[in-house]
């Protein structure tokens, strides 16, 4: 009789659960379950755990658990390994290509067994948290860990195809950047610090103000996109780069890197009655300036941090407030 739920596969899937009951996937990353078959000479069912973040650009890293209960020879065996995909951490829909190698042991004879696999998949983005994904992969094992180019008559290969739940990695729907207008003209922020006095502490002129205030609108378009290190796009925006594409958005050319950006424009006091939209706000956990954000009015600020770009409060009294109250160390006027 075939069995189609083997003790290790429930074992699988409680893992599953437990690990989406205690743990939220920051922005960006995923974990998924997947159920499928292989055809080699017989028939084996297959059963996946996949832990998936991003590493750069479109490219994932995937670390998870692979259950094989193959009816054909009775040689069931538990694998680990890694893969790497392109493209699955997508917002709506769209294929996506990956490769896989890992190795695993047989439950029989404790025999370890290498294995490698490559194709393609597609993704459906039901919700914000949720996909779903099907996958076609040619999978080929090495049984006596040969090496793939030294294959010997133990060794098998065969087509196989599964579906997948994914929970986590979505980002906007539909969000793309928008177009950098015409004008102003591109002007670039000076770096050299200036600090305060007569003239620093004059008030912007009304055309500041309103740039500011646009700058502070364009970077709200982009709540609810995921943190990607290094992101200065609508895929992913780390904290500097979501300042530097909101200021860019109005002409205005910012440096890359939080602490460039904590040298540019005009220092201001660390007061929350003294801020105006549009200010940098920085932050230190000792050792330099680590982390930026945008100064939105009412005390609040937006910034990207692992949980995406979101509002936090610098005047509100719960703990994501006070540890951000507790790491404000400067202000950064980009416009006067």
């Amino acid at each position: 009789m075939t069995r189609l739920a083997p003790a290790s596969a429930r074992v699988l899937l409680g893992a599953l659960l437990c690990s989406l009951a205690v743990t939220k996937p920051a922005a960006g990353q995923s974990f998924d379950f997947g159920y499928g078959q292989w055809w080699h000479d017989a028939t084996a069912h297959v059963f996946t755990l996949t832990y998936h973040t991003p590493v750069i650009g479109p490219l994932s890293l995937g670390l998870g658990g692979f259950h094989l209960d193959d009816t054909g020879s009775a040689i069931d065996r538990t694998n680990t390994g890694a893969e790497f995909s392109v493209l699955l951490g997508r917002s709506q829909r769209g294929l996506y290509g990956l490769g896989a190698v890992g190795a695993g042991v047989r439950h029989s004879d404790g025999n370890v067994d290498a294995a490698w696999s490559v194709g393609l998949g597609y993704t459906l983005r039901l919700f914000s948290f949720l996909a779903f994904g099907i996958e076609g992969r040619f999978r080929a094992e090495d049984t006596d860990v040969n090496g793939f180019w030294n294959r010997s008559l133990g060794d098998r290969n065969g087509f196989l195809l599964q579906g997948k739940l994914l929970i986590g990695g979505g980002s906007r729907r539909g969000s793309t950047p928008a177009p950098a207008p015409s004008a102003p003209p591109p002007m670039t922020a000076p770096l050299e610090p200036r600090e305060g006095g007569p003239t620093g502490d004059a008030k912007p002129s009304d055309e500041s103000a309103r740039v500011a205030a646009s700058v502070v609108e364009t970077a709200l378009e982009a709540m609810g996109t995921p943190y990607r290190w290094g992101g200065s796009d609508a895929n992913g925006y780390d904290c500097s780069g979501l300042i530097q594409w909101a200021y860019g958005q109005h002409g205005i050319v910012l440096p890359r890197t939080s602490r460039d950006q904590a040298r540019t424009g005009m220092a201001r006091d660390r007061s929350t009655a003294a801020l105006l939209p549009g200010d940098i706000l920085t932050f230190s956990q000792g050792g330099g300036v680590s982390h930026v954000g945008l100064y939105v009015g009412g005390g609040q600020f937006i910034h990207s941090s692992s949980a995406g770009v979101r509002l936090s409060s610098l005047v509100a009294d719960d703990p994501d407030s006070r540890w951000w109250q507790q790491r404000w160390v400067g202000v950064r006027r980009i416009l006067n």
